[in-house]
């Protein structure tokens, strides 16, 4: 057994035999110094062996450096949790437990995440073998109790038209002293699914794991599977990719910017945006003929070009839909009553954003620095790169903030592109992919860090794939923000945030 992490860089094709397997004291030893080194868990997961155990695999981000660092180890049914002395593991150890059996102890509130049977029969971590299976939500809940201490439960069923998920508020009259978030509603199994492939519906069960992600998860898969095949996309084909990368960036932003607006019922910004984010996504259906993106990123490049009549038309839509951003944003900063709600409503500390290991715009509005078109870049990135937009705050107004200053540096990102497009052909071939081969693949989505670990068996087929969702990450950002806030202020904050519940249960 190593003690030492393997050190490498995203997109770099590695013999999974490489990665050192360490005891657990080691692993759990060099796992925590990482994090206290400043790197981030990017991914923790587990992974089934021929002798019937299960082996854990830690993937630690260094920003700064732009490299990775991978570690493993094999501890039977349990080991010491990592949560206690990391809390960014939290969510991760939960799942490792649910999904193999493996037990964290130690762990602080250990309990299902997304509500299904164990993968591995005869292990389940909450002696429920033989039991119905879970019910999402059916499990203890954290309770505050004392005088004039009541429960609000919000959810699953929601008042709008979004995905099912459930919170738990333990009040002081109006005050939030706790918010506990339960999901897994929507749990579809892709990573099981992806298990044996890439088969053809891999593509497609990539595209909607987050529908509003389709581009990001997309790409992420794309450039796993062109470097464990070798195969170099054509330079036309990674411009396009990221203007189309970029465009669902700017649909989304431009819609949170609306629906912040409309939560603290300022209609001007509210009703300008809900129209403007559909005129970006109108711009992706310009590229492919959906408005979402779908079928446009393929292995090896894109399944559709641009001639130049559709390049004009493009830059005539980007110019025209953010010159009325612009005005519907500023609206939002020049209005004394909505800076009222969105200032020092739902702070998130930098040291709290550190801790839990939040990426995207909600760690860049607590003074994080971190993105990875610049820390891990790929395509384009790597020639073209863009500012990080931060603010320190880490309130509703930071994470408002940031989302204008990236669509600024978009749209000019973009308009870069397209001005100088290279020529040549939009896709290669992919051949094989590697046997026994290891590769991480990161992207910066629109909420943020898009992180997909392939590992292929002796026959080049996936062994394991491994998806996290910056959701993944984010979601008890969201409940430490509501902490002392008023509870009529957590419409505000969950947009503020706008977390995906399908990318989180996958």
């Amino acid at each position: 057994m190593s003690g030492s992490p393997l050190i490498f860089r995203h997109l770099e094709k590695t013999s999974t035999a490489q990665i050192p397997v360490a005891s657990p004291e080691v692993f759990r030893r060099e796992v925590l110094a990482a994090v206290a080194e400043g790197c981030r868990l990017a991914s923790f997961h587990g992974a089934p062996q021929a002798g019937g155990g299960i082996r854990l695999t830690a993937i630690l981000a260094d920003d700064r450096a732009g490299e990775l660092r991978a570690i493993a180890a094999e501890p039977g049914d349990a080991y010491p949790a990592l949560t206690p002395a990391c809390p960014q593991a939290g969510g991760f150890e939960r799942e490792i437990a649910e999904q193999w059996g493996v037990k964290p102890l130690g762990h602080p509130w250990l309990k299902p995440l997304r509500f299904h049977r164990s993968y591995r029969p005869g292990h389940d971590a909450w002696g429920r073998e033989g039991a119905p299976a879970p019910v999402p939500s059916v499990m203890d809940f954290f309770r505050v109790e004392g005088e004039g201490i009541h429960e609000v439960a919000v959810g699953p069923v929601h008042a709008g038209i979004i995905e099912p998920g459930h919170f738990r508020f333990q009040c002081h009259g109006e005050q939030v002293l706790h918010l506990e978030i339960s999901l897994g509603y929507q749990h579809r199994g892709v990573e099981r699914a992806s298990v044996g492939g890439p088969h053809p519906r891999t593509i497609h069960h990539m595209e909607t794991l987050a529908g509003d992600t389709t581009i990001g998860h997309a790409l992420a898969y794309c450039q796993a599977l062109e470097t464990l095949s070798g195969c170099r996309v054509p330079a036309r084909a990674q411009a396009l990719r990221a203007v189309a990368l970029e465009l669902e960036r700017l649909a989304n932003h431009a819609g949170d910017l609306g629906a912040l607006a409309g939560d603290v019922g300022f209609l001007p910004t509210a009703s300008y945006c809900g129209r403007l984010r559909g005129d970006f996504l109108n711009m992706t259906a310009l590229l492919c003929g959906s408005r979402f993106g779908r079928g446009f990123v393929r292995p090896g490049g894109t399944a559709f070009d641009v001639d130049a009549a559709r390049v004009d038309d493009l830059r005539r839509r980007l110019d025209a839909t953010f010159r009325d951003v612009g005005g519907a944003a500023n609206l939002l900063w020049e209005t004394p009553s909505v800076m009222a709600r969105f200032e020092n409503t739902g702070v998130v500390s930098g040291a709290q954003a550190s801790e839990l290991g939040l990426v995207g715009p909600a760690a860049r509005a607590c003074g994080r620095e971190i993105d990875a078109r610049r820390d891990f870049p790929s395509g384009i990135y790597r020639f073209a790169q863009l500012p990080v937009s931060a603010l320190d705050s880490g309130d509703v107004f930071a994470r408002a903030y940031v989302r204008w200053m990236e669509i600024q540096r978009s749209v000019e990102f973009i308009r870069d592109q397209i001005a100088a497009l290279p020529g040549g052909a939009v896709r290669a071939p992919c051949g094989p992919l590697a046997p026994g081969a290891t590769v991480v693949s990161i992207q910066e989505g629109w909420r943020g860090e898009i992180a997909h670990v392939a590992a292929t068996d002796e026959t080049g087929r996936f062994a394991r794939y491994k998806v996290v969702d910056p959701s993944f990450h984010n979601w008890l950002g969201l409940a430490l923000a509501l902490r002392g806030q008023e509870i009529s202020d957590f419409p505000l904050c969950n947009k503020s945030f706008n977390l995906s519940y399908c990318g989180h249960d996958l």
